[in-house]
Parts: structure tokens; C-alpha cells; sequence
């Protein structure tokens, strides 16, 4: 007989990986004991050498669905003299228990779910091993029941046989219940009045008549409405102030979501995984969806129904649903009923609530599909938070807090690396308190003192200040520069000693010289960077005004390249050209910028006639949506002294039909960063918001393959602003002495 002891790190608690080791090990006949400790999980096996070859080779090709496995360690042990194999008590996991984050329905449960035999038959809280609530409900580590908001439901006799046996699916399920013993529904009007008769029946009736409803999902509260009835579509954007920022769907299953949107394999699949993202898909002209749910543009976000609440309303609801967070602009999302009564009651007519307690809310994570692989633009329910073993040795725990707008942030310990669920943007007053209550969770349920903290190059960010006014020393690193750095993370680039090609483009970032950057090239490594070139800088006209008021971009482009247009400068009073001209002559309460978002905006401006924008991303999507696959013709950006001009670009669009400048324009940056990758000769990275146009990324992707020219992306961390704070524990421990 021979003896090992494995010892497992990566995504190995809370996820079934010890009773799919003790079933296993039950099959193969080995011998041994598996339990869990503070660093993962600890396996000792007595067998025959083919015994435990054949264990090692199904242990990868048979893992959980939750599971993840980063590194195994395995060495030789004298005899032991196993009888049986057993689990045993968890040995001093306090510290590093994985706090997960809340999962999508499963396919078993998804299965049981609609099996009328089965106890659990539409039961709205069906969950298992594999599936369900973990963020949402932990009060404190270690995640056993106790220490959740299941904690006050007892498990009746049916749900405890199947809590306690590790051959069962349910074995140590922290959330574990059914209609005898689990949470129940409530179904309320808009001032917490409790209504007679079966919550989902009334749920159903109120969406059926053009009801704006608030449903409690995993983390959080959606907003619900018919996403057929276009007087419904209107009420809410009238109620929410939302204008024209597109809502997403929620689609009974790929089939239905298929009437509506052009689905590729690759999509369908991403569609039905078990992350349930928000999948943003190229809109079918059917005329199935009304206008005014995504206005002027060729996209649409649709996601599947992430629990069995849902599914339980498309069981008598069979149009799809728009399914918006239920919060203020800018604010989390909320997650009671009190203050989604003194919020949005308002905006509400009805809300589905339930007793079974959030304490941590989590967002849909949102995705699109690029080069046949799935791109995260926002990382929560199904993802974050996300801890994994990195490839740092530094001893010494350290905070990196990302940037200020969509935020998440990142925290090192010892080779460990955590990163949280998207939190939003901190200017928000709400949104920076729950950054500090998900940060007090995380030092607090893992016993964190932090040796540094580390930030964004901004002098004025609400959280930089933060750390600083509690005596930190806040380590600084440039906005692009960190972008450029999760890539390099992502794609396991680091420590290769050679230099990349970065191109970030994004909307705004503090520059090392004080001004706004946003368009710009590096010459780079994980140990410093030279600025190469950069899109040519224009004035932001009157600040962050110049953000929503994007014909003020425009007009200050026109003006920076002498470009003369009566009939765009007609579309000005002459009050308002008069004030223009001033703060444009005396560079009043205005800054420099090179970022390409604002180009973006500018250029919308002129092209569609868009003097303001609703919603972050409004201009690029609906240059988007312009694009037309058949011209080839392209602008021209010029590089002069590490400067890239664009003057010819804004000069032919005030000329050019809307689509075609818009086409040419896309077509022109995809040649200028071709250009630019041959000049330099070196392997590309691309990062930064910007690269969330699709069509841009997409055409550029393909143009690099053409050439043969070697890329990277960011994919699994966001390219927009919620991937900096990796990119900034990057630096410090590529660049720093660490503790």
C-alpha cells in the first residue's frame, strides 16, 4: 500500500469538493481521511499506486461545478493503516474559510425544480451544494449555518438527513430547506401593506396589468416590469428619471431569449452558465421589442433566471422581463424593505419580498462574448468575491482600494489574493459606505491589519483620503498604468523580462503631469513605463460639465483644429457660443485631456446630433449601432510627435452620412493601433473602458490576427475602472520591499 498526504488550494470550501472526494475515494476503494484547514484542504489516501493514478486523474475531470483547484502539493507518508475513508472535523478554518459569492440555480436543482414528484417541486428557495446564496447571508466566518441568516430557520427532518450525509448533494448546503422549513413570501403594495391571497398569483396579476414590481432576488432587489408593454417600459423610465439608458431583460430560457436577440454557441453557452450573467447580444430587427427599451441602438443585455423564484414566474408569466436593480442613480443596489419603501416608493406599485435576510447585496454580473470567449465587464453574483493562491511569495497583507468609479478593491495576504464583488461608484455617498462595510467584513471576518494600502494617482479621491486621514502612507500608482498591469496579471505575463505595447484608452485618469489622460500608448513592464504617444489633448470645456454635456467636447475640438461648421455651431445660442468662446480663450474652470472616451463623445456630438448623454457609454454604443460592416474606407489618424492627431476624422464627419462616419472613424483607430504595433515591434496589451465597444475591440482583434501581431485583453478582470485594483497590488509587489 502506498501513503500520501495532498495538500489542495484554490476554490475548495463551501463548494462539495470534500464529500466529491469522500464519493470518489468510496468507488476507487482507497483508504484515508480528507478535512478542511486553514489553507484548503488537507487529503490523505492509502491505496495501490494504480488506485490512487486513477484517483489524481479523475480528481481534475470529474471536479464540482464550484470548485476550483490552484496548486496541490503531494508527498509520501509512512503507512497508516487506513481502514475506511472519512471526513473529519475542520481543523482552525476561521481565517481562511473562502467567503463565495452568491450562485445561480443549478441544473439538478433547476431539474428538481420541475419535477412534480419530487418534495421540492416550485419551491422559490431550491438550492444545494452547488448552487445558491453564500455573500448574501454570511454574518461571520466560519460559513456554517449558524453564522448565516438561515440561522433562525430549523431544517426539518428531510432536510437535515440530507445535511448530514455526504453521499447527498445537500451535504453540509449552509442555506439547505424546502416548503416545510424554508423561508416564505410576501407579497406587499407600496406601503408595506401585506396583501391577501398567493403572493406569486398577485405577483403575476400586477405585472400582467402593466405593474411596476420590486422582486427580492439572491442579492438584492430587481426592478420588474413587462418587456413587452411599451406604456409600462415608458412609466418606468419616467419614474426612475431614466431616460434612454437601455434596461436588460430577463428571458425564460436561451430559446425564448433567441426570438429576440442573434445568439451564437459561444453566447448560449455563456447565457446558461452557472454565473447567469447579464449578456449583452446583438439585437434581432424583428420588431419584437419596443423601441423604447433600448433607444437608437442594435444591443441588447439579457440574462436567464438566476433562482427559482424566477423560474416560478415564468411559470404563469410568459413574456420576458425587464429586470433593473432596484436602486437610486448611482446608489447600490437595495436589499430591504425599509429602504426600498423610502427610496423607490415611489417608483414601485407592488414588491415581492421574502424573510430570509440579506446582509451582503450583490449585482448581476454583465458580460459580452469576444473572440469565442467570455469578457466580464462587471464581476459579482456567480463571481466575485474571488480568492485564489497568486504567484507572489511577499509575506505581509496589503489593500489596493482601485479607483473611484466602479469600484472594487483587492487585498493581499500572504500569496493570497481577494478581490470584491463590483461596488460601484464611491462618489456616492451610499456607495462609498458600502465599500467601508464590505472592507470592515472582509478585516473583520479574516482578522486583516493592513501593512499598506495602495491607490490611484488622483490627489482627490474620496477613499485615497480616507486611508490617509487614518495615518496611512497611501502608495500611489498611475490609472493606466495599473489597467495595463491586470492584464498582464491576467494572462500570467509577469515576470517574463520582456516589454509590452499598452494601449488604455478609457474617459478619464490622472496623468503624472497633472492633466486628464484617457488616450494613451506605454512602453511598459511590471516595473515601470515610458509614455510613447497619446491621442492629441483638447480642453474639457467647463470640467465634468463637458461629461453629459458632450456638444461642449465637440465644440472645443472644432475649435482646437480650426475647424469652421455653421451648421454645427447653429445648434448653439448665442448666449451659450458666447460663454463657450470665453472659457475656451481663458481655459476657465476647463482641463486638458487626451482620453479617447471624450473623442468618443465628441464625435457623437457631431455625427448624431447628441448634445447630452443619460447614461456612461451612451455616444460609443450609438456609434455602434451606426456601424456598417460593408464599408472599408477608413479616417485618418495621424501620429506627429508622439501626439495622434484626429483632425481629419472630425473635419470628414461634418461632411459624411452619420453612417459612415461613424464606420470610418471605428476603422480608422483600428488601423492607427495596426500602425503603431508594427512600428514598435512589440507584443500588444489592450485595457481601459474604451474597449468595451465591441465593435471596435472585435474588428480589432481580427485586423491584429491578420497581421500576425501578438495581443492580450482583459477578460475575467473588467478592462473599465473595477480591474484597476488588481493592477495596483501588481505594481507594489512587483515594485515594493513588502513586509
Amino acid at each position: 500500500m502506498e501513503c500520501l498526504k495532498f495538500s489542495i488550494f484554490g476554490a475548495v470550501q463551501g463548494v462539495g469538493f470534500r464529500p466529491f472526494i469522500y464519493v470518489l475515494c468510496t468507488k476507487l476503494g482507497l483508504k484515508g481521511e480528507v478535512y478542511n484547514d486553514s489553507e484548503g484542504v488537507k487529503l490523505f489516501l492509502g491505496g495501490s499506486k494504480e488506485q490512487i493514478l486513477e484517483f489524481e486523474k479523475r480528481l481534475f475531470v470529474e471536479l464540482p461545478p464550484l470548485a476550483r483547484i490552484d496548486k496541490i502539493e503531494k508527498i509520501k507518508i509512512e503507512n497508516q493503516n487506513f481502514t475506511e475513508f472519512k471526513i473529519t472535523s475542520s481543523k482552525q478554518t476561521s481565517k481562511f474559510t473562502p467567503i463565495l459569492p452568491d450562485f445561480a440555480i443549478c441544473d439538478e436543482c433547476r431539474a428538481e425544480f420541475y419535477n412534480k414528484a419530487n418534495e421540492r417541486f416550485h419551491y422559490p428557495f431550491i438550492n444545494c451544494t452547488n448552487c445558491g446564496p453564500r455573500i448574501s447571508i454570511i454574518s461571520e466566518l466560519p460559513y456554517d449555518r449558524k453564522n448565516t441568516t438561515m440561522a433562525k430557520f430549523k431544517m426539518c427532518k428531510l432536510c437535515k438527513s440530507e445535511y448530514e450525509n455526504p453521499l447527498n448533494r445537500r451535504y453540509h448546503a449552509q442555506p439547505i430547506s424546502c416548503p416545510n422549513c424554508g423561508p416564505k413570501l410576501f407579497f406587499k403594495d407600496k406601503f408595506g401593506n401585506l396583501l391577501s391571497g398567493d403572493a406569486i398569483k398577485n405577483c403575476i396579476d400586477a405585472l400582467k396589468n402593466g405593474k411596476i414590481v420590486a422582486i427580492k432576488g439572491l442579492g438584492g432587489f430587481h426592478l420588474v416590469c413587462d418587456a413587452l408593454n411599451n406604456e409600462a417600459i415608458s412609466l418606468l423610465r419616467e419614474r426612475k428619471h431614466r431616460p434612454k439608458k437601455p434596461f436588460a431583460i430577463m428571458c425564460k430560457d436561451s430559446k425564448i431569449a433567441s426570438e429576440f436577440a442573434i445568439i451564437s454557441n459561444d453566447e448560449k453557452m455563456l447565457l446558461e452558465s452557472n454565473v447567469k450573467p447579464i449578456v449583452i447580444l446583438k439585437l434581432k430587427n424583428n420588431g419584437k421589442i419596443p423601441p423604447n427599451l433600448a433607444p437608437s441602438l442594435d444591443k441588447i443585455g439579457i440574462f436567464l433566471p438566476p433562482t427559482a423564484l424566477h423560474l416560478l414566474i415564468f411559470e404563469y408569466f410568459k413574456n420576458p422581463l425587464i429586470a433593473t436593480s432596484a436602486n437610486l442613480s448611482g446608489e447600490p443596489i437595495i436589499y430591504n424593505e425599509q429602504i426600498l419603501l423610502k427610496k423607490l416608493g415611489s417608483v414601485i406599485d407592488y414588491y415581492l419580498d421574502n424573510n430570509r435576510e440579506i446582509l451582503t447585496p450583490s449585482d448581476d454580473s454583465i458580460a459580452v462574448v469576444v473572440d469565442k470567449k467570455p469578457m466580464f465587464f462587471r464581476t459579482s453574483r456567480g463571481l466575485n468575491p474571488k480568492i485564489y493562491l497568486s504567484n507572489f511569495k511577499q509575506k505581509g497583507t496589503f489593500l489596493s482600494v482601485g479607483s473611484e468609479l466602479k469600484n472594487q478593491f483587492c487585498i493581499y495576504k500572504d500569496g493570497q489574493i481577494f478581490i470584491s464583488p463590483y461596488l460601484g461608484d464611491l462618489k456616492n455617498v451610499a456607495t462609498f459606505e458600502r465599500f467601508k462595510s464590505v472592507l470592515a467584513m472582509f478585516a473583520k471576518n479574516y482578522e486583516l491589519k493592513f501593512d499598506a494600502v495602495i491607490s490611484d494617482l488622483h490627489p482627490n479621491f474620496l477613499h485615497t483620503k480616507y486611508f490617509e486621514n487614518q495615518g496611512f502612507i497611501v502608495q500611489k500608482v498611475q490609472h493606466h498604468y495599473a489597467h495595463l498591469l491586470s492584464a498582464l496579471d491576467e494572462n500570467k505575463l509577469l515576470g517574463q523580462d520582456r516589454k509590452f505595447l499598452g494601449f488604455c484608452f478609457d474617459g478619464t485618469g490622472y496623468g503624472e503631469d497633472g492633466r486628464i489622460w484617457g488616450g494613451e500608448v506605454f512602453k511598459f513592464d511590471e516595473f515601470g513605463y515610458e509614455r510613447v504617444a497619446h491621442f492629441d489633448e483638447f480642453l474639457l470645456l467647463g470640467g465634468e460639465s463637458s461629461i453629459k454635456n458632450i456638444d461642449q467636447l465637440a465644440f472645443s475640438i472644432l475649435k482646437k483644429y480650426d475647424i469652421q461648421n455653421e451648421q454645427f455651431l447653429g445648434k448653439f445660442s448665442q448666449t451659450r457660443l458666447k460663454n463657450l468662446e470665453t472659457l475656451y480663450k481663458k481655459e476657465l474652470n476647463s482641463f486638458y485631456s487626451s482620453s479617447l472616451g471624450r473623442i468618443f463623445d465628441a464625435f457623437c456630438a457631431v455625427v448624431c446630433g447628441l448634445e447630452k448623454v443619460s447614461y456612461d457609454g451612451e455616444a460609443g454604443m450609438m456609434l455602434e449601432a451606426l456601424y456598417d460592416n460593408n464599408i472599408k474606407n477608413a479616417y485618418k489618424f495621424k501620429l506627429e510627435n508622439k501626439k495622434i492627431i484626429y483632425k481629419e476624422a472630425f473635419e470628414c464627419a461634418l461632411k459624411d452620412e452619420p453612417k459612415v462616419a461613424a464606420t470610418k472613424f471605428i476603422n480608422g483607430i483600428c488601423k492607427l493601433l495596426v500602425e503603431m504595433a508594427k512600428k514598435w515591434n512589440l507584443p500588444v496589451v489592450l485595457s481601459g473602458g474604451v474597449f468595451q465597444n465591441q465593435t471596435l475591440l472585435i474588428n480589432l482583434i481580427d485586423k491584429f490576427k491578420e497581421e500576425n501581431i501578438e495581443f492580450y485583453i482583459n477578460s475575467q478582470n473588467p478592462t473599465n475602472d473595477s480591474g484597476i485594483a488588481l493592477g495596483q497590488m501588481v505594481w507594489y509587489l512587483s515594485n515594493k520591499n513588502c513586509v
